[in-house]
């Protein structure tokens, strides 16, 4: 009988195979192998490579590219200020008119910095990059924190490869990698006289980040992991990275400013700060036009993410939206089925026993992870009631997370709260003219970028939606370099 019974058990097994499914006690992951429609509005894939673009062939002759990033460059300080001060940001407004201005540029999720500014780099989503900053692993039963691992290549390392030199002034990721003969690392110089002058609050801020840039191409010495050092010829790529813009957008004492008590502070804070780095960008672009090299240059600005007012908009407002909606949103889930007990679970611990959704964040967005599986379906009826919650701004399931190229398997939906809202696991903290950018909304996700110099189309504005980190692709296209596995698109901007 016994050998009848193995024989049956196999067969059984087999069928389950045969079929596609899986054994009985083997976890399933519903929706892994989703297929999703060409409309949905999420859909990174398909878009075309400009029509001029052949695979390792440089789109600019003897290409020296520049990439400057703002982090926290929100679309709508850009918007704002110039429908304030239409006379406002004139280096800016400058480069526009000469390139290529990005009508509807974006990023996607994880809108956190670590991840986009990997994703840029990188040319990538996080299903390549495999960063998505935090997330529930099933087969640990824990909450991984992730900080800059990057799974792919950045066109650092492919212009490396290539015998390409390579500079950056201070953007963090590039650290490791900036080592050796012509790979060189810079940092603000705080000895310098102006910078001195300046105070020791602002001793690396924008403008002594760009003071090394001018320093640069002038073949004046610069701060390389503390040692002075001239750059005699001019890198083929420089990579530049500042970051004033997020600690004001999120309104924190930074840089010698202080934090608001106001939303319209917390702008003006920005404002001022944008102006500010608008005069130093022009006096950078002006050393290379007096070195005799702007134009064999070709310059990328964008930024990773933007940024989203949430809490109170000051210590007199009365809104619903001072105080987190995470209580809410798990009294909603016991409502809809009683066996959702959704729990927040930090970085390095696991949920308790009883718990069946998962949820992790930074404030805003929440990631949802079902520890017995959920089908399609029910994601799809369960989005649907969520979105008619007030605090509740937008939803996404696995299929507009595999549209857009977020790494499967960390999420089963996100929550995106609506705007000044927010999901934090603080339940009674009260929140007070704050930023953050994990978020859906186009306060974060509508973001500035802008491509000009040699070789690229002059006074055009780009309709289409792009994403930033299709600036990767289109950057290495540029020098003639193929990031590998990278899934962002080399942009319509070549001449």
């Amino acid at each position: 009988m016994k050998k009848y019974y193995g024989i049956l058990t196999l067969l059984f097994i087999a069928l389950f195979l045969f079929s596609g499914c899986k054994p009985p006690g083997e976890e399933s992951d519903p929706g892994s192998e989703t297929e999703f429609p060409e409309t949905n509005e999420y859909n990174i894939y398909n878009r075309a490579n400009a029509p001029n673009y052949q695979e390792g062939e440089a789109m600019v002759e003897n290409a020296y590219v520049v990439y400057i990033n703002w982090d926290g460059f929100a679309r709508y300080y850009y918007d704002e200020l110039l429908r304030r001060e239409p006379d406002a940001l004139p280096t800016l407004r400058q480069i526009a008119s000469e390139g290529v201005f990005f009508d509807n540029l974006r990023t996607t999720l994880p809108s956190i910095t670590n991840p986009c500014q990997n994703m840029i780099l990188s040319g990538s989503t996080s299903e390549v990059t495999k960063n998505v900053y935090r997330y529930y692993d099933k087969a640990t039963n824990k909450v991984i924190q992730q900080e800059r691992e990057n799974a792919n290549k950045t066109i650092a390392h492919v212009a490396i490869e290539a015998g390409m030199s390579v500079a950056s002034v201070a953007h963090y990721l590039l650290d490791p990698l900036l080592t050796g003969d012509g790979k060189y690392y810079i940092t603000s110089d705080s000895s310098l006289p102006e910078i001195v002058q300046r105070g020791p609050e602002k001793a690396s801020d924008f403008y002594a980040r760009f003071t090394q840039m001018i320093r640069l191409v002038k073949k004046e010495a610069v701060n390389v992991r503390g040692e002075k050092k001239v750059v005699s010829e001019l890198p083929r790529l420089i990579v530049f990275y500042a970051d004033d813009l997020d600690a004001l957008g999120h309104n924190e004492d930074a840089y010698g400013s202080r934090k608001a008590t106001t939303e319209e502070g917390r702008l003006e804070n920005v404002f001022n700060r944008l102006k500010e780095m608008d005069q130093r960008l022009g006096d950078f672009l002006q050393a290379c036009k007096d070195e005799g090299i702007y134009d064999r240059m070709t310059f990328f600005l964008t930024t990773d993410h933007g940024m989203t007012p949430f809490g109170l908009t000051s210590l007199n407002d009365t809104g619903d939206y001072g105080t987190s909606k995470l209580g809410d949103l798990q009294a909603f889930f016991q409502n809809y089925d009683k066996r959702y007990i959704l729990e927040m679970v930090p970085a390095g611990s696991s949920p308790k026993a009883k718990t069946e959704i998962v949820a992790v964040g930074a404030n805003l967005n929440l990631l949802l992870t079902w520890r017995s599986g959920i089908t399609d379906d029910e994601l799809k009826a369960l989005k649907a009631e969520l979105e008619k919650l007030p605090y509740v701004g937008k939803v996404l399931i696995r299929e507009d997370l595999n549209a857009m190229g977020f790494r499967r398997g960390t999420a089963d939906m996100v929550i995106t709260p609506a705007g000044r809202y927010c999901f934090s696991s603080n339940y009674f903290t009260q929140y007070v003219v704050r930023g953050q950018h994990d978020s859906l909304l186009d306060s974060a996700n509508h973001i500035f970028g802008v491509i000009w110099g040699k070789g690229i189309k002059k006074n055009v504005v780009y309709q289409e939606k792009a994403y930033n980190f299709d600036f990767g692709t289109t950057m290495a296209a540029a020098l003639g370099l193929v990031i590998p596995n990278a899934n962002g698109i080399v942009l319509d901007v070549f001449e």
